[in-house]
């Protein structure tokens, strides 16, 4: 469950990043402005996206019951809406065991995390993951999107809106190991969103309201190809629970954990 064994390594469900510089953003839009030198400690990022499955168990082990792992807005959240399990979880489409999870909130996806013993990536994590060690515009590479490669809408017109599973795309693999980081679903980070990025070259989590906009990255089966690219950015309210997001998560690796 919690990608680490007993001997406290990690397991084949995540993906190690060693400590490192990158350059996050593009020159493409303004909110991918300024590209920026940014200093990441190691950390270990989920290889695929959270499942149904894999979250029907932090239902089972009462997870929408334990206080101790929501947020106090989290918890007024779910207790106000009575919300005790994702939106579509009982939908044979988007509620497949296979399939990653959806309909969730961001608070939701936090508290699934700490259950876990995880958090959610900051933007800065999430797009070195997704770049990997080359940089790359695209998490395969720099090759122009086509439907063999991820599942979006080509020109903003989707070819079947319907979820897909994380290994259905073999290209769609990052260069440290993350599959289906572009397009199905786009996948909530940590931080709140603002415009463009603050000054800094450290992964500063940005922080200013929990219930302000967060941000989610690697767009979904309703965005078109520039979505995909790895500097891309869209926002959300932390309380969106659309079949248009996912996540998945990560932790901090100490130095002997790389090896």
């Amino acid at each position: 469950m919690n990608g680490v064994s007993m001997d406290g390594r990690l397991t084949d469900d995540m993906c190690r990043v060693p400590a490192g510089t990158f350059r996050q953003g593009s020159t493409r839009s303004p909110d991918e402005q300024p590209v920026r030198e940014v200093q990441l400690s190691a950390y270990a990022i989920d290889r695929m996206p959270v499942t149904n499955r894999a979250y029907g168990e932090f239902i089972k082990d009462g997870g929408y019951k334990d206080p101790s792992l929501w947020t106090p807005a989290g918890w007024e959240f779910i207790r106000a809406h009575d919300i005790s399990e994702p939106n579509y979880w009982h939908d044979p489409l988007w509620g497949h065991p296979d399939v990653p999870v959806t309909g969730v909130s961001w608070w939701e996806a936090l508290a699934y995390a700490r259950w876990c013993g995880k958090t959610l990536p900051t933007e800065a994590q999430w797009e070195r993951a997704c770049r990997g060690a080359a940089g790359s515009t695209y998490p395969w590479g720099e090759d122009e999107p086509d439907p063999s490669l991820a599942n979006y809408a080509p020109g903003g017109e989707p070819l079947e809106r319907r979820p897909t599973r994380p290994n259905e795309f073999p290209r769609n693999v990052s260069g440290f190991g993350c599959v289906d980081m572009a397009g199905n679903f786009a996948e909530w980070c940590l931080d709140n969103y603002v415009v463009g990025y603050p000054a800094g070259s450290q992964d500063l989590v940005v922080l200013t309201a929990e219930d302000d906009d967060h941000v989610v990255r690697g767009g979904c089966g309703l965005h078109d190809e520039d979505y995909l690219r790895c500097a891309a950015r869209d926002h959300y309210h932390p309380g969106l629970r659309d079949n248009l997001i996912g996540f998945r998560c990560v932790r901090p690796l100490r130095t002997e954990q790389l090896t």
